[in-house]
């Protein structure tokens, strides 16, 4: 199996996962300190959220090595050592198993179970982020029926004066659950009617600066992409929990911003509990795609708290900055990890380095290959003593000696090996006489090329291992032989599109996958 799109959801979900929990921490421990001012807590809080939902995109970065053009990078394990061969007479079922008869149905069955797994989880992920996003989506309903109901109030908008942030408009709805702002592209504040009949017009005036500094920070437009991010990502709890500390942050700081307006961090408190209680007797459920004064019991605390704190403490500018130089360095260091551990699924462009000889197209080379090809022993012999390389490579057809173990000419690979043909040459496109005999499952072949030194562990690039190829095949006997001889059963290649091959993930043949797990193949990666 390669990487699937589900194999490659799952990796991109654990990676999100860590970063998030890497990303909560560092908030936790540093970036919610009251050393730090309202305005970069809140900003370095954003950018914490954004590089949660964003910085698992890294496992879709090309590897910085190509690993199927360095085989000695590629390798996961050390080569087997020779135990058992599969021999008709082999009496003890624990040695080998018998071609036909399946083996080790536990591991068979995890190995299916595996899959189906993973894609009942893909299933589950998109049902819910089809449910959260409608569920988006009907807020934005509720957002734009508030907008479109609201009646313009004038007498509002002067309270504000040059306050009143560019195109921005008050109003007064019946239906609003408290002070917010609606609208995208056209963002306007919304105060409830039986508020604004209610409030004095210095705490109205506090709460309009509140929700004016909402639209002078682009609130809006990063609540929405908040809100579509954690539709996304509705199954991560630190995701949630970085939203929820993202929009205290962002409530403080629009506080911090109207007492700064209005005068006194007190004042503006007690507007704030004023607005809180006219509320309660006619709360209503905020729409989803809205910022909104109100929030939790805790919340609220601690936005009064600060409040509370703006009249009396004062943190020097020094260590604000101080504080606000180690966030970003904790961030940095948090890209810096990330971006060393996240496991990649891409690959490089390949620039192929291969050491084949100079090709010789000549009639008389194409002759060479077609003779190998049909077992024409004689005439390979002529066209060689005639002065063609007997490692003549052409592309698409690889070498004589490819050619024949390809079309399993056991006599003319004896032949050719005879005359001086290298046994583990290799071609672009055509892998090496071991990967193309056992490709075809021609067992003859494959044992006499060993015996000729052929690497049963040589990686040819697009064209994998030996025993890849034989897994490939099907044929449990020519797998057998190589493991046999030293080939690793956990040896894989990353292949082209970034997809992981191996042995075992490559078997269409059950038998051959039973024959592999039992000789210690894995079904992942290492």
């Amino acid at each position: 199996m390669t990487v699937h799109w589900t194999q490659a959801l799952a990796t991109f979900a654990l990676q999100h996962l860590w970063h998030s929990a890497l990303l909560f921490t560092l908030v936790t421990l540093v970036v919610t300190r009251n050393r730090l001012g309202a305005e970069a807590r809140s900003w370095l809080l954003c950018a914490a959220f954004a590089m949660a939902a964003i910085s698992p995109l890294l496992v879709l970065l090309p590897s910085a090595t190509p690993e199927y053009l360095a085989p000695a990078a590629t390798a996961t394990a050390a080569p087997s050592a020779p135990t058992t061969t599969i021999t008709a007479a082999s009496s003890d079922a624990s040695v080998a198993p018998t071609v036909g008869r399946p083996t080790e149905p536990r591991h068979r069955a995890a190995t299916t179970a595996a899959p189906l797994l993973l894609n009942a989880a893909a299933l589950l992920w998109l049902l819910g982020t089809v449910y959260a996003l409608l569920q988006l989506m009907r807020g934005i309903g509720q957002a734009a029926l508030l907008h479109r109901t609201s009646r313009r109030a004038s007498h509002l908008n002067a309270l504000l004066g040059r306050d009143l942030p560019y195109t921005t408009t008050v109003a007064l709805s019946d239906t609003a659950s408290g002070p917010m702002v609606v609208g995208l592209f056209s963002p306007r504040i919304l105060i409830p009617t039986h508020l604004a009949n209610t409030l004095a017009p210095t705490a109205l005036r506090d709460l309009l600066l509140h929700e004016a500094a909402h639209i002078r920070r682009n609130d809006l437009w990063v609540a929405a992409a908040q809100r579509a991010l954690l539709a996304v990502y509705w199954w991560n709890p630190f995701l949630h929990l970085l939203g929820k500390r993202l929009d205290l942050a962002r409530e403080i700081a629009c506080d911090t911003r109207a007492a700064a307006q209005g005068g006194s961090g007190c004042n503006y408190a007690d507007s704030l509990l004023t607005g809180i209680n006219g509320l309660l007797a006619t709360k209503r459920g905020n729409a989803p795609l809205a910022v909104a004064m109100s929030g939790s019991r805790s919340g609220l605390s601690q936005r009064i708290d600060n409040l509370l704190r703006l009249d009396t403490a004062h943190t020097a500018w020094t260590t604000r900055l101080l504080w606000s130089a180690l966030c970003v360095f904790a961030l940095a260091a948090h890209i810096s990890v990330t971006v060393a551990a996240t496991p990649r699924l891409g690959t490089v462009p390949v620039r192929i380095m291969d050491d084949e000889p100079e090709r010789d197209v000549s009639p008389q080379a194409a002759r060479l290959i077609d003779a190998a090809a049909e077992g024409d022993i004689t005439q390979v012999q002529q066209l060689i003593n005639a002065g063609v390389s007997v490692d003549t490579n052409i592309r698409g057809d690889g070498t004589a000696l490819i050619s024949a173990a390809r079309n399993g000419r056991l006599d003319t690979v004896n032949a050719l090996l005879a005359l001086g043909a290298q046994p583990d040459l290799q071609a672009i496109g055509d892998g090496n006489p071991l990967i193309a005999a056992a490709r075809r499952g021609h067992l003859p072949v494959v044992e006499r090329l060993v015996a000729a030194g052929a690497d049963v562990n040589r990686i040819v690039p697009f064209d994998e291992t030996p025993l890849i190829n034989a897994a490939r095949s099907g044929d449990v006997n020519t797998v057998a032989f190589l493991i046999d001889h030293g080939a690793d059963v956990n040896l894989g290649v990353v292949a082209d599109a970034g997809q992981w091959r191996s042995p075992l993930n490559q078997a269409r043949n059950p038998h051959v996958r039973d024959y592999l797990v039992q000789r210690g193949a894995i079904t992942t990666r290492r």
